[in-house]
């Protein structure tokens, strides 16, 4: 992109940033505030070079300022664009429990029209990534990937914005066929695969594949939020995706050959380090559900150089998940 048409496009996006326009004063110090400053004669330019461009300007009298004074706004055209940064801040804020209360109504629909006019966070970030690693010739993606159904996403993201509940079919592993069901989407996470988030008839989070859904489809039905559920401490409660009934407090021991190396790693929030004289490092961490605590301990990486030290609880998952896998060369 040139630096003019850039400078073309952030002045087209001033102009459209107020809702009751702009005088050529304070579009000259829209772009001070960038590092630079044009004069009258290039403000004038500019507006044409806009309408050239097909673009609708209108102009009209100010009523605050001195009675010739014109003001300037551009219309018709969705400019705005939210950063990942931006747009997650204002997510965020909107999630927020005593937003409600603290809140206009009219402040609130205005933030949730912004955001419903943007590309869909999961879908830009995923998207970016994955153009990056294409598009460089020194990096490359070898993990598995599902399949990322965009519409699908939009919706999900939209309902989780506007407490909206959706409806879909879904297939679980002991289900012979997939069966409708209607949820609130709570968020979406992100692992070795991607998972959706719901609230379910317990008021108890339940987890949906996202490469599994069929027929999304957004609903009328407006939801509410617990107001005690925080989903990023409820993310950061687990080791990984899955989720167990109670916390449970994990210690397991690296040995010297390769505790260097994991040391490197952040496991879990909560974890805490320490080494050994002899180098070995205790890594100390409480969660809830060890599924892939397990797949974690057989981490090609340090396979055979890690032990569990407690709970028992974990020791016996693991001598059962063992067996299980007997049946693989069996």
């Amino acid at each position: 992109m040139s630096i003019k048409f850039r400078d073309l496009m952030l002045f087209a996006t001033d102009l459209q940033s107020s809702s009751i326009g702009l005088t050529k004063q304070q579009l000259i110090e829209k772009t001070l505030e960038r590092g630079y400053k044009i004069s009258s004669r290039t403000c004038d330019r500019w507006l044409k070079d806009l309408e050239d461009l097909g673009l609708k300007i209108d102009d009209t009298k100010s009523e605050v300022e001195h009675f010739n004074t014109k003001v300037y706004k551009l219309r018709g055209l969705p400019l705005m664009h939210l950063d990942e940064q931006e747009r997650s801040s204002l997510e965020r804020y909107l999630a927020e429990k005593n937003v409600d209360a603290n809140t206009d109504k009219n402040v609130r629909t205005a933030i949730s029209k912004i955001l419903a006019t943007q590309e869909p966070l999961t879908k830009t970030i995923l998207h970016k990534t994955q153009e990056l690693i294409e598009q460089t010739a020194h990096t490359g993606n070898i993990q598995p990937r599902m399949e990322i159904n965009e519409t699908q996403i939009a919706i999900i993201e939209k309902a989780i914005q506007l407490q909206q509940k959706i409806t879909f079919k879904y297939k679980t592993q002991t289900s012979k066929r997939a069966t409708q069901t209607t949820r609130m989407p709570l968020g979406l996470l992100f692992g070795r695969f991607g998972y959706l988030v719901c609230l379910g008839m317990s008021e108890k989070p339940i987890i949906y594949r996202l490469d599994l859904l069929q027929d999304v489809r957004e609903t009328d039905e407006v939801a509410v939020r617990p107001l005690e559920f925080n989903f990023k401490k409820w993310c950061a409660e687990s080791f990984g995706i899955y989720h167990g009934d109670k916390t449970i407090n994990v210690e397991i021991e690296f040995s010297p050959k390769v505790s260097e190396r994991a040391s490197k790693i952040k496991f879990h929030p909560s974890q805490k380090m320490k080494f050994w004289k002899d180098k070995t490092l205790r890594l100390s961490l409480r969660c809830k559900g060890w599924k892939e605590i397990i797949h974690e301990v057989l981490h090609p990486d340090y396979l055979g150089e890690v032990k569990i030290i407690q709970p028992k609880e974990l020791k016996d998952e693991f001598k059962n998940y063992i067996k299980k896998c007997e049946s693989v060369v069996s």
